[in-house]
C-alpha cells in the first residue's frame, strides 16, 4: 500500500531525529573537552563525561530511527513528491539516500573512535560535515517546496502550514 503522507510513527522519529540532532550540537564541544584536558594537565569535569555519554548514546538512537525509518519506507512506501524537472527528483532521492547513510555511518564512526580505532574520529569528523552540507540542502529544498512550489510537502511529515495548497 503506497501512502502520501509518512505514518505518524515515520513522522515522530523524523522529528525525534531532528531533537537529537540538537542534542548533538548541544553535547559535542564536551567531546573535545574531555579528550584533551588530560594533555594539559587539567582534570576532566565529571559532567563533560555526562555530556559525553549522552552525545554516544543520542547518536545510537539516532541510528536505531535511522534504520527503522529505512525500514517504514520500505514497508508502506510514500508517493514521492512532484518535481518541475525530473532532475530534481533525482537530486532529492540522492539526497535522502546521503542523509540516510550519514545518520548511520556516524554513529558507527562515533562507535570506532570510542572503543575500537582512533583513526575513524577523522572519518567522523568529515561525516559531520557532510552533514552539516546535507542538512543545509534538505533545509532548503523544504523552504523551496514551502514558499516557491506551496505543494504542501511538510504536510507529508505532519505540519500543515496556512500557505500551503
Amino acid at each position: 500500500m503506497t501512502r502520501h503522507t509518512y505514518s505518524g510513527l515515520h513522522q515522530s522519529l523524523h522529528w525525534a531525529t531532528f531533537a537529537l540532532f540538537l542534542v548533538q550540537l548541544w553535547t559535542y564541544p564536551a567531546i573535545g573537552r574531555t579528550h584533551h584536558a588530560p594533555h594539559f594537565g587539567v582534570p576532566i569535569d565529571p559532567f563533560d563525561l555526562f555530556l559525553h555519554q549522552v552525545h554516544a548514546i543520542s547518536g545510537g538512537l539516532i541510528l536505531v530511527f535511522a534504520i527503522v525509518r529505512l525500514w517504514l519506507r520500505h514497508r508502506t512506501p510514500v508517493i514521492p513528491p512532484r518535481f518541475p524537472y525530473p532532475a530534481l527528483s533525482t537530486i532529492s532521492k540522492l539526497a535522502h539516500l546521503a542523509l540516510y547513510t550519514t545518520l548511520i555511518l556516524l554513529p558507527i564512526t562515533g562507535f570506532l573512535k570510542m572503543y575500537i580505532i582512533s583513526a575513524a574520529g577523522l572519518v567522523h569528523i568529515l561525516l559531520t560535515r557532510l552533514l552539516y552540507v546535507l542538512l543545509v540542502l534538505h533545509v532548503v529544498g523544504v523552504l523551496v517546496h514551502i514558499l516557491i512550489w506551496r505543494d504542501g510537502l511538510l504536510e507529508r511529515m505532519g505540519i500543515k502550514l496556512p500557505l500551503q495548497r
